[in-house]
This record gives C-alpha cells, structure tokens and sequence, in this order.
C-alpha cells in the first residue's frame, strides 16, 4: 500500500521537470532575440553615425570650398577693377551695364594677365551666356571639392524681387527699398557660389551668394604724390596715401605728423618724448599706441592698465595729455576748459575746439564742451599706406626710428592695417594730369572775366561802398601772400564785390578778387604748353618790382616768351563766396610760381544753399569744388590762425597739384595731389624733392615747408574727413571697384 502511494509523486515530479525544460528554452530564445536586436540596432545606429558623421564632413567641406571660392574671386574681380577705368564720376545703370561687359571680357581674355582662362586648378574654362559669367568646376585641391560660380547681374530675369528675401537689410534700407517696382539695377552683380563633395548619388552641395556693387571711389581721405605734411591741430578721419620715396634725403618723410599735444606744457612733453621711444621699441603694428592685452607691446611697463586713462584698451599720447590736464582737476576722466587753461591760451583754446568737434556732429559728445571718451580722438582715423619703406625711412631722414617724425594715434577700420610700407601702385593710385578731362566744366562757362567785370563794374555807386568797385586798381603783393619767404612778386588787377557767373579766368589775368560772388563754374585758363625750364622763372620780380631775370626767356609753342606771366594765371581769391566749383586748366607740366590759386579770409562754397542753381548743378558741384590738377593751391592764412575771418570749408574731391592749407579749415570729402616732385627736374632744383609737399597745419622752414614759418597766435583748427557717399566728380580717369556688400551674404544648399 505504500508503494502503491509514493507511485503518483514521482510521476507528478517527473512531469514537472518536462516543463521546467521548456521554459529554459524558452527564455534562451528570448534572450537570443533581444541580443540579437541589440547587435542589430546597434550596427544601424553605428552605420547612422559613420552616415551622419560622413554628411556632417561632407556639409563642412562643401561650405568651406564654397567660402574658398567666394574669397579667391573677390581677391580676382579686385586685381580686375583696377585695370577698369572711367571718367564717369558717378556710376549709373548703363554705365555699369558698359563695365560689366569689359569686366566679363577682361576676365575671359586669356592674354589678359588676371583672366580665369588656363587657370591650373581649372576643370573646365570659365564662358559666358548672355551676361551671364560662368565660372568651374574649379579643384579646391587634389581630392578636395569642386565648386562652381555665377556672376549674374541685376536685374534678374524671373527674380521675385518683392519676396521676403528682400525683406532685410540692406534691401529693405535703400531709399527707395528694393521690390519689384524697385529692383536692384545694373550696378548690382551677384555672385553665387556652389560646392560639392562626394562622389556621384553620395555627394553633398552647399552655396553661398552675395550682391556686389560696381561703383568708383577714391578711397583716401588724402592721397599725395609728394610728401605728406600732417601738423598740430589737424585730424584726419579717413586713410592717408603718400607715394614720396625720396627718404635718404633731409626731411624726406613720407608722412611727417605732428602730435596734437606738444608744446602744451614742458612735463608732458617730456611724457611724450619718452613715450616715442617706447613705441619704437614695442609698438609691433605701426598704429602709434600700445595694446593693453598685447604683451609684446606693454613689455617693460609696470601696471599698464594704469597708463589708459580713457579706458579704450590702448595707450596713447591721448591718454598722457588727458591725464596730465585732468590730474589738475578733479580727475574725473573728463577734461574742461578751465583744466585746460583755453582762455589763457589760444593754442589750447583751438586744440579743445578740434577734439570736441571732430567727427559726425550727430554723434555723443559733439561739441558738448567737455572732452572725453565720447569724443574717441585719433590723429588719423584710417590707415596709412606708404609706397616707401621703412628701413630706407629709418636709415634715412628719420636717422633711426621714424616714430619721431610720425606721431599721433591711429585708428583703421576693423579688418585694416594701420600703417603699410611698400603698398602696391594699384592700393596706392597714382594720377597723372592727363587723367583729368576739364572740358565739361570750361564748356560751361558763358562769358570771359573782362566781359562780365566790365557789366559789374557798371553797377558801381559812389556812396556805396559795398556796391562793384570801378576797373583800374592794381595791388602789388608777395607771392604766397603773407609767406615769410615769398618767391615772387605780382601787380594785381583788383575785382571787388562783383558778382560773376559761369566766368572764364582768362590766360594772363593773374587778379585779385575780393568779397567777390562767384556762380556756377570759375574755370581758370592757363596755358599748357608749359615744358620750358624756363617757364616758371621768366617774368620773377622783386619786392621793389623790378625783374629778377632781366634775359631770360622761355619757348612755347615755338615761341620766344620773355614773361610767362602774361599767359599763365596766379589768381587769388579773398573773402570770396563760391556757389559752384574752381576749375582750371589741366597743364601738364607743374608751374607753382606761375599758376597758384590763394583763397584767403573767409572762402565760402556755399552750394547748397544757392538760389541761382539746379539740384542737378548742385550735385554735380559738390563732387568737386576745387578742380585744379598741377596747380598750386594755398588756402588760409600764414599768419592768423586764430582770426574768424579766416577760414576755408570745402567738399568734395579737392585736385590740385600741391596743397598748402593753413587756418580754419573744413575738408568734407577727399584730397588728392597730382605732382610727383623728381629731384633735377623743373621745378625741383637739385635734390630738393621734399620742399614739395601737401601740407597740413603749420610747420617751420627746417622742416622744408619754405613757405612759412610757426605762427603765434594759434595753430588752427583743420579737419578733413572723407565721405564715401559723395560721387567723385566727371572727367577723372580712375579704376572702378566691384566689392560685395557684406550684409547680402546668404548661406544655402543647392538650387
């Protein structure tokens, strides 16, 4: 009976281990699956990732090759535009339509030296549809990516110029802004570049594109063939570009700058002159100031936190003079007049008026009287560029170290280098008389001088005597008037308050014109055939009017001349209004002693504010009211800086042959110099080339400014700012630009 009873246990055990089997198995099987799932999603997710990673690299090769591409023809359309050139002044649609075209077919001339045909890195040569420029495939490097460009200008067959893409700046900021009524016009090209990596069916393409502007500008706010001659109490906002090479010789500086700070107090000065001597050992960047963070440049100063007492991250002779003045105040970083001492010191007086008006006079801080950190003084707000080089400057005029002969701060634009030796001729232009037409201007005047003096004259009222004054007066005087060291001597014919419009000067003239009105073009005649030796001597007079040269003559045009004062014009203008522009002659050969134009006591060019002109003679004016190539041209006073009676304000492109400008001046646009001193050739007389120079303020004749000598009574107040807005004026051969507008940049993939 017992066994019998124990039979079923082991029967019910037996079947319970059957099924504990199965579940083992079963379990197996589902961690078999789970694993293998592992494994499985594991491998995709790693091939996702060597996908993804492998797009990622393509993505950022494609759009590098891209940026690559976009650099290098910037860097090619720029060595392109300077070989372009026009006379137009202002670049209209069907201007820029008419460049584009030579633009196109320079870059696909393969004679030309700068063309992208028979590039070596060339997959295929670059052709044209319709205007449509072509560029690529072009190998960014063996096994690199391709890309591919497209120069197209505006307007843009099919561009829906209303959309939103159009809706930001610059687009939507232009006046009036961009849309479809409005398109963009001729003067635009874009510039689409695209990029690929990959092989076929596994490639990657990423495209960027910007608008560039065809336009011509003279970038300088002075841009001189002789030396340059920057003096206290003159600020510069823009670059400055000298071309003057002859440094071995005394005060052969191609750039002379005075600091502004100076003879102010005789500690200071000997602040700043053991701060030139820091700076010619630590200054890496030529900009006159020393990098707070830099610690190349501050190495050897103790706390040099301390020395920027304006706080701008730099220490310069501003930061001495601030502290210097301030420290005798309430040193509070803000320098009054009181500290300053300007009503004891016209010196002074005139140097706090320069600072505190310097620059846009909607900025803070404009003449708020109080100069601080709102005020962001440099001596040259812009960089410098040079054709010389720096260590024939210091081996030579400079005898070492030519931050003694170049002081002041300089400020360039983000992205620029401050001070360029050996700059290229094409960032460096040069102009020639020949490259400036004058015949628009002459073709606009209606009557000669004696015609309209003799109308004026007529007028006259004896109980007036602000009314036109009678014909007949001369006026014997020095030339320059009020140099120390004149160099010659006129009798003037005198015009005075006489109103003229549209006058021609004639050859031979040589008048003296005061409180004078002059409307529309005063175009003065010389004449050009000027390449005597002789010509610019023959006719000198001394001061008691007999002749210097009694036998000497000069040839023109085959002719013997005994006094070339009879056919050139030395003119002088005194408390003159302009509603309109100078123009003169355009003489090949430089003549200072024979054609000179003085403006002196208070010139005024008052275009804007003329009732006798249109607004298009209005804007044709104010490109250019001083049209004066390879002549002479004194504006201010030798001798009283201070007077309000002497100032000169002037806009535009400012051509002249030499400039001498002293006093009270405004300069709102650009200078340019066109003669190019040459040591023994006329009028340089041996190695003189120096004492012809563009000069700026006031400095003594040891620095080869023969002409003048440091006045007392001040040094002025002279500021010229270049304006980039304004169109250069007609006739002026030049190079164009076509540069993008940085703000169109747009990033994409393929279209």
């Amino acid at each position: 009976m017992d066994s019998m009873a124990r039979t079923p246990s082991r029967t019910i055990r037996a079947s319970r281990d059957h099924h504990r089997r199965g579940a083992a198995a079963v379990l197996a099987m589902m961690f078999l699956v789970i694993f293998g799932s592992l494994a499985a999603a594991m491998a995709i997710v790693a091939q996702g990732n060597l996908s993804t990673a492998d797009s990622q690299l393509k993505i950022n090769r494609s759009l590098a090759a891209a940026e690559t591409g976009m650099n290098w023809l910037i860097y090619r359309i720029n060595l392109v535009s300077r070989d372009v050139q026009t006379r137009a002044g202002e670049i209209d649609a069907t201007k820029a339509g008419e460049l584009w075209d030579e633009v196109r077919a320079k870059l696909l001339d393969s004679s030309y030296a700068n063309s992208l045909v028979n590039e070596s890195h060339n997959l295929s040569e670059p052709y044209e549809v319709g205007k449509v420029l072509h560029v690529g495939p072009i190998a960014v490097g063996p096994g690199a990516p391709q890309f591919t460009a497209t120069f197209t200008p505006h307007p843009i067959t099919g561009e829906n110029y209303n959309s939103s893409y159009y809706q930001r700046p610059p687009y939507s900021t232009m006046s009036p802004a961009v849309s479809n009524t409005n398109p963009l016009d001729a003067t635009w090209v874009r510039v689409r570049v695209e990029a690929v990596d990959g092989t076929a069916g596994h490639s990657v393409t990423r495209s960027i594109q910007m608008d560039f502007k065809i336009d011509k500008k003279i970038r300088y706010a002075i841009l001189s063939k002789s030396r340059v001659m920057i003096g206290q109490n003159v600020m510069v906002e823009g670059p400055v570009g000298s071309r003057f090479m002859d440094t071995d010789l005394t005060n052969g500086h191609p750039i002379q700058v005075e600091s502004d700070f100076k003879g102010l107090d005789s500690q200071l000065d000997s602040d700043l002159d053991a701060f030139v001597n820091t700076l010619a050992i630590n200054d890496t960047d030529g900009d006159n100031r020393l990098n707070v963070h830099n610690a190349t440049e501050v190495n050897g100063i103790t706390n040099p936190q301390d020395y920027d007492y304006n706080g701008d991250g730099y220490i310069d002779d501003y930061d001495f003079f601030l502290s210097h003045f301030d420290s005798k105040g309430n040193g509070d970083g803000k320098l009054t007049p009181i500290e300053l001492n300007t009503s004891g010191d016209i010196h002074a007086a005139q140097l706090f008026t320069l600072i505190d008006t310097a620059g846009d006079p909607s900025r803070p801080g404009y003449n708020d009287g109080v100069i601080d950190e709102l005020d962001g003084y440099a001596k040259i707000k812009g960089e410098v560029k040079l054709t010389a080089s720096m260590s024939d400057w210091n081996n030579g005029a400079a005898g070492g170290q030519y931050q003694n002969y170049f002081q002041g701060p300089i400020h360039p634009d983000y992205g620029e280098d401050a001070l360029t030796f050996q700059a290229s001729d094409s960032t460096v232009h040069q102009f020639e008389p020949t490259d400036f037409d004058v015949s628009k201007f002459e073709d606009m005047t209606t009557s000669d001088l004696a015609t309209q003096a003799t109308t004026e004259a007529a007028k006259n009222d004896p109980n007036d005597p602000n009314s036109p004054q009678p014909l007949g007066t001369t006026q014997f005087e020095e030339v320059p008037y009020g140099s120390a060291h004149p160099y010659d001597y006129y009798d003037r014919p005198v015009y005075k308050n006489m109103t003229f419009k549209n006058v021609k000067i004639t050859k031979g003239s040589n008048a003296l014109f005061i409180n004078c009105r002059f409307i529309g073009v005063t175009f003065i005649q010389t004449e050009t055939a000027n390449g005597d030796s002789n010509y610019n001597f023959v006719g000198t007079q001394e001061a008691d009017g007999s002749m210097k040269f009694p036998t000497l003559s000069a040839s023109v045009n085959g002719a013997s001349v005994s006094n070339t004062k009879t056919i050139s014009n030395n003119v002088r203008f005194d408390n003159c209004t302009f509603e309109g522009a100078v123009v003169t002659s355009a003489s090949p050969n430089y003549t200072h002693v024979r054609n000179k134009i003085a403006f002196t006591g208070n010139t005024k060019f008052k275009i804007d504010d003329s009732s006798e002109l249109t607004s298009d003679q209005k804007k044709l004016f104010k490109r250019s009211t001083i049209l004066a190539p390879h002549y002479s041209v004194e504006m201010g006073t030798f001798v009283s800086p201070s007077a309000s009676t002497e100032t000169v304000d002037l806009s535009g492109t400012i051509v002249v042959g030499v400039l001498d400008m002293r006093g009270q001046v405004d300069v709102n646009g650009s200078i340019i110099t066109t003669f190019e001193p040459k040591n023994g050739e006329g009028p340089v007389i041996g190695d003189t080339s120096p004492q012809f120079n563009t000069t700026l303020g006031y400095f003594s004749s040891s620095d080869g400014d023969l002409e003048a000598e440091l006045p007392t009574g001040g040094m002025g107040v002279i500021h010229v700012r270049y304006d980039p807005t304004l169109p250069l004026p007609d006739g002026i051969l030049g190079p164009i630009q076509i540069e993008p507008e940085i703000d169109t940049y747009t990033e994409g993939g393929a279209q």
